[in-house]
C-alpha cells in the first residue's frame, strides 16, 4: 500500500499544523480511516524525490501535475466525452483566442469560452474585448472550446467512482435551491457514461438545469483535480485513489468496502 503525502501549513492562531486546504483535510480524514501512512510536508520540493509511483499526493493541480510528469504521465480527460455529447443541450466547437479577438461578432456574441489546455484560464462568458483580458498567454494563440450560452438556474457535481454514482452535490447559485435536476435524465447520462470504453476510474459529471427546465451536461472533470463540494471523506479519498491508481498504472489499494 502506497503512502499519502499531504501539503500542510502552520496555523499561527491555533499553534498547530493543519492541512493546507479543506479539500486536503477531508481527503486526509478519509485516507486515515482506511489506515493510510500519511507524510506531511510544506513544499513539494521537500518530498518530490521520495514520492514513488504507488503513492498519492494531496496538493494543488500544478503540483499534482509535477508528480505525474515525474513518471511520464500527462493526464487528459475530455470535457465533453463523445458518449455524453447528446446531453449537452447546446452547440460546442473549437476555436482560438486570437480568432475570437479578431472577430467582433464572436466577442460580442456572449459565447462561453474555456481553454483546451488544462486550467490555462477559468472559462467565462465573452461579451466584450475586456472579457478576454487575462485569458491569453504571451506568444501563444490558445486553443479554446466555444459553446452557446446556457441559462443555468442550478448546477450539481455528480461524483463517479468505478462507473458508480456515489453522490450528487449542488453548486450554490442564488435561488438554485428552488430547482432540481431530472433524475431519469441523470440515469440516462450515467448509462451513456458506462458505454465510454476509455472512461476514467473516477471523475465528476457536472450537470445543470436550464431556465426552460432541461437537465443538461455541463462538463466532465478529472478526479485528481476535484474539490470535494461536501462529498464525505471516505468516498472522496477513494475517488482520488482510484484516479491516481489508473493514471500511474498501479493497483488501487483503497478499492475495498469499508
Amino acid at each position: 500500500m502506497g503512502r499519502v503525502f499531504c501539503k500542510m501549513k502552520f496555523d499561527r492562531g491555533m499553534g498547530i499544523e493543519l492541512p493546507h486546504s479543506w479539500n486536503f483535510a477531508n481527503a486526509l480524514y478519509g485516507f486515515g480511516e482506511m489506515g493510510a501512512e500519511v507524510i506531511p510536508y510544506h513544499s513539494l520540493d521537500e518530498v518530490y524525490d521520495q514520492v514513488e509511483r504507488e503513492d498519492i499526493v494531496l496538493d494543488y493541480i500544478e503540483q499534482c501535475q509535477e508528480i505525474f510528469q515525474k513518471f511520464g504521465i500527462h493526464p487528459y480527460l475530455p470535457d465533453y466525452p463523445e458518449p455524453l455529447q447528446p446531453f449537452l443541450g447546446r452547440k460546442i466547437w473549437s476555436d482560438t483566442l486570437n480568432h475570437i479577438a479578431s472577430d467582433e461578432k464572436l466577442w460580442q456574441a456572449g459565447y462561453f469560452v474555456k481553454p483546451v489546455k488544462d486550467k490555462a484560464f477559468t472559462g467565462k462568458i465573452i461579451q466584450s474585448l475586456a472579457d478576454l483580458e487575462g485569458c491569453g498567454q504571451e506568444n501563444e494563440d490558445l486553443a479554446v472550446l466555444v459553446s452557446e450560452p446556457l441559462e443555468l438556474k442550478q448546477e450539481w457535481r455528480c461524483f463517479i467512482i468505478y462507473a458508480q454514482l456515489v453522490d450528487v452535490r449542488p453548486y450554490q447559485m442564488g435561488e438554485g435551491y428552488l430547482y432540481h435536476y431530472d433524475p431519469q435524465q441523470l440515469l440516462k447520462m450515467l448509462a451513456a457514461f458506462r458505454t465510454w470504453q476509455d472512461r476514467p476510474w473516477a471523475c465528476s459529471m457536472d450537470i445543470g438545469v436550464t431556465g426552460d427546465g432541461r437537465t443538461v451536461l455541463v462538463e466532465c472533470n478529472d478526479a485528481y483535480a476535484l474539490g470535494c463540494y461536501g462529498l464525505r471523506a471516505l468516498p472522496y479519498a477513494k475517488l482520488i485513489s482510484a484516479r491516481w491508481s489508473q493514471l500511474l498504472g498501479v493497483p488501487d489499494a483503497y478499492h475495498f468496502t469499508c
